[in-house]
């Protein structure tokens, strides 16, 4: 018995059991109510997601035909978007299993369900490898002809004043691309020679040091970063996602049938090596298919950011669904605001982990000053569009939801919870805009329609491949031993 149980009074435990239990329930249409019924809004769920994901995708592909890098971004930015919510739910099961939680036990099943929706990934994640070309800059066969081209025809302003007789602006502190003085503390434009020019920065004059030094570092990564063994670990990370995704998930339904306790046992045995395989594959996936989009970047903690922001998204994700559900009729009886209050504190402490990782990653980057680290920072600071973002995902993503959910009353609220999550869940995706799209033009923050149709459509195949799995399971795990101790569970 936990220490909240003991700490009841009598009055409490005549009122904790007068709650309905789903275990005294007997005869065939004794979970009805935990299954979706048929011919409801829900039942069909799959199908519309199922057409607006396919009119997005189609629509998506003509505006290929008009600005295929366009597309190429925007098809990664709605990807990591998508992705990020089944990461965050395949972390979310694999947490309880690691605790052993009881709590959780009648949310669980929802998360689940988003989990195993990353198999659908697996497929969507095809154009982003057949783009990779026109998305990571590293895997052009001639990462400096672009450069080359434009020194024949330009010249940057130091030169012209040299050729003019005028030496001394080219030996002004934290020139145009220097790395000392101011220059260098603010970020200068140490991202070097090679993609600022791809990237709408400045031009450089043939043979250009940073430029050259830019590709030396370039050459040091060609052995991790180069195609075949970009296309290696994509499959390496998207398998094991999948695998992950959908031994939790038969664990958890095989157990529906079976109700043998030896199920529990195993998938707590699983889950710790299962944690250390998701570990590692989120890290890496981060620094491949975001951290490289500007390869003479860095950052250790980069790994750990994207980890809070999926789990934010998962968190955020799970409490809104679970609440749609809920309004529909369904779980209201095994899902309470005491579930909810937990969902509402788990959300707050990562908010806060998130919000903590974006520092110190600022602030150590700040501090060292390394042209090579303030890269990052710099094009997204130095830059009006983006800089506003910036500004926008401290205040927004962290400040307000912070003050909006710290009170434990407004976690127990729900449709101030249910406002909290949704507003959590959008600067996220802001987030992951922020992220992607400054590596496709620094100036250029004008949201296309592209990114739309494409979020519309990996969102939208995605959700009809979790809804499809939903209709045909219950939405609660029936068979788990500690389902009793989730549906009577009270906070202290």
């Amino acid at each position: 018995m936990s220490q909240d149980e003991k700490k009841k009074t009598p009055a409490e435990d005549q009122q904790r059991a007068t709650r309905p239990s789903l275990a005294k329930k007997k005869g065939p249409d004794a979970d009805d109510h935990i299954r979706i019924p048929a011919g409801s809004p829900w039942d069909g769920a799959w199908k519309i997601a199922g057409i607006v994901g396919a009119l997005g995708l189609i629509a998506s592909a003509v505006g290929y035909g008009s600005n295929g890098k366009r597309f190429a971004f925007s098809y990664l930015f709605a990807f990591e978007v998508v992705l990020s919510i089944a990461l965050g739910s395949i972390f979310f099961v694999l947490v309880q299993h690691l605790t052993s939680a009881g709590w959780s036990v009648t949310v669980r099943r929802t998360a689940e369900f988003f989990g195993v929706g990353v198999v659908s990934l697996v497929v969507l994640f095809a154009p982003i490898w057949l783009l990779k070309d026109q998305i990571f800059p590293w895997l052009s066969e001639h990462h400096g002809g672009e450069h080359a081209e434009i020194s024949t025809t330009h010249t940057t302003s130091a030169a012209l004043d040299e050729q003019a007789g005028q030496p001394e602006h080219a030996a002004e502190p934290g020139g145009a691309h220097g790395h000392g003085g101011p220059a260098r503390a603010a970020g200068g434009h140490g991202h070097g020679g090679g993609l600022q020019a791809a990237h709408g920065g400045g031009v450089f004059t043939k043979g250009d040091p940073h430029e050259v030094a830019e590709e030396a570092v370039l050459a040091k990564k060609k052995p991790y970063l180069n195609s075949g063994f970009f296309s290696i670990r994509a499959v390496v990370y998207l398998l094991v996602w999948a695998f992950l995704a959908w031994k939790l998930f038969r664990y958890s339904v095989d157990q529906d049938t079976s109700k043998d306790p030896k199920l529990t046992v195993g998938v707590q045995r699983f889950a710790p090596v299962a944690t250390i395989l998701f570990a590692l594959t989120l890290t890496f996936a981060g620094f491949d298919w975001i951290m490289s989009l500007d390869p003479s970047w860095f950052s250790t903690i980069f790994g750990v950011y994207c980890f809070a922001g999926c789990v934010l998204a998962g968190l955020t994700t799970l409490t809104l669904v679970t609440m749609v559900l809920r309004r529909s009729g369904l779980l209201r009886k095994e899902v309470t605001t005491e579930h909810y209050h937990d969902l509402g504190k788990l959300t707050f402490g990562f908010l806060v982990f998130w919000a903590y990782i974006g520092f110190s990653q600022f602030m150590l980057i700040w501090y060292a000053a390394l042209p090579e680290e303030t890269t990052f920072f710099h094009h997204r600071w130095d830059h009006g569009p983006w800089s506003a973002v910036s500004l926008l995902l401290v205040f927004s993503h962290f400040v307000f939801p912070f003050f909006l959910l710290i009170s434990r009353n407004t976690k127990r609220k729900l449709e101030v919870l249910t406002f909290g999550a949704a507003w959590i869940l959008l600067m996220h995706v802001v987030d992951i805009y922020w992220l992607v799209m400054p590596n496709f033009g620094q100036d250029d923050f004008a949201f296309h329609w592209l990114d739309l149709t494409c979020l519309l459509g990996i969102g939208g195949i995605y959700l009809a491949t979790v809804f499809y799995i939903m209709r045909q399971h219950r939405l609660i795990p029936v068979g788990d031993p500690r389902l009793p101790r989730a549906i009577h569970f009270e906070n202290a």
